[in-house]
């Protein structure tokens, strides 16, 4: 008989959620997906809009835990208002629904533009200091951060009804569909825009061009389901692959594009790895278990 509680996931029909959805049901979890549409993956799902209360419920009646990954995904799904209206009082409603159902672990998708550093659209203020740590400020410059750092104050918010939360800060997630748009970035970084590869959004990670393989980030969403914490806490992560898209060693591109303006806390990390990413990824180390597995170099290392 599988005990394992029913996990609702939110977003399940998007990129991303295609990817948790089998990696839940691998792990022998029984899963719902709740999403505008029905996804490809085989599931229990459910239709809704994530700012409809009434619908977030329908969707959370029986579920032991949620992964909530529904938002739109990057400052290119609308306008600021409308992210700010989906991702914040989406997940709202799904915190509330959760409290309302009795459910008492939600593992929330944030993202590291926490921290304000990802798209040249927002003011991208340098981080004070590298390796970003869970430490470091919360600046966010863009409605999608607003939307992120909202959410983690949800999040916070619900803590006090006893409620646990995992909140993982990923970096941009690296799908296959993106294979071209990181190709023609790296082919002609200073002429690149728009999609002209046709993928789904532009490639992404911010100024160090950091990223994730998502198969190591569907990994990191069940370990975060499985992470046994205190009720009533909350832990942030932040997750990358163990290295960069950048052509340029991490420390080197840090100088160029700012001088001295960034405090280089740990350089043995980037004597070691010289790509190694903007973010500290020690905590997920530590404390989730995560460790990425996969790299992509290769888009940026091969020709085709």
């Amino acid at each position: 008989m599988n005990d394992k509680p029913l996990v609702l996931i939110t977003g399940a029909a998007g990129l991303m959620g295609c990817y948790l959805v089998r990696e839940m049901r691998e792990a022998g979890y029984p899963v719902r997906g709740f999403d505008l549409r029905e996804g490809s993956e085989a599931c229990d799902w459910v239709i809704g809009d994530v700012t409809s209360g009434a619908d977030v419920a329908r969707a959370m009646k029986g579920a032991g835990v949620v992964i909530h990954t529904a938002a739109r995904a990057n400052i290119w799904q609308g306008t600021g208002e409308e992210i700010l209206q989906t991702n914040v009082m989406g997940t709202w409603q799904v915190y509330e629904a959760a409290r309302q159902e009795g459910i008492k672990k939600i593992v929330f998708c944030s993202s590291d533009s926490v921290v304000g550093y990802t798209v040249r659209e927002g003011a991208m203020v340098p981080p004070s200091y590298m390796p970003v740590d869970t430490d470091h400020p919360l600046r966010a410059t863009d409605p999608y951060a607003l939307s992120k750092v909202l959410g983690e104050d949800i999040a916070r918010s619900f803590t006090h009804w006893g409620m646990t939360t995992v909140a993982l800060r990923t970096v941009f997630v690296a799908y296959p569909e993106m294979e071209g748009e990181i190709r023609a970035r790296h082919a002609a970084p200073a002429n690149y825009k728009g999609t002209p590869a046709g993928g789904p959004s532009s490639a992404g990670g911010g100024a160090f061009y950091n990223y994730i393989d998502p198969r190591d980030l569907a990994r990191a969403f069940k370990l975060a389901l499985e992470l046994d914490l205190p009720p009533g806490t909350l832990k942030a992560y932040f997750l990358s692959s163990g290295e960069t898209f950048s052509p340029e060693p991490t420390l080197d591109r840090a100088k160029r594009l700012h001088g001295d303006a960034i405090e280089v806390r740990d350089a043995s990390i980037y004597a070691r790895a010289p790509y190694a990413g903007l973010y500290d990824t020690t905590k997920a180390a530590q404390e989730l278990g995560f460790v990425a597995e996969h790299s992509l170099r290769q888009y940026i290392e091969t020709e085709g």
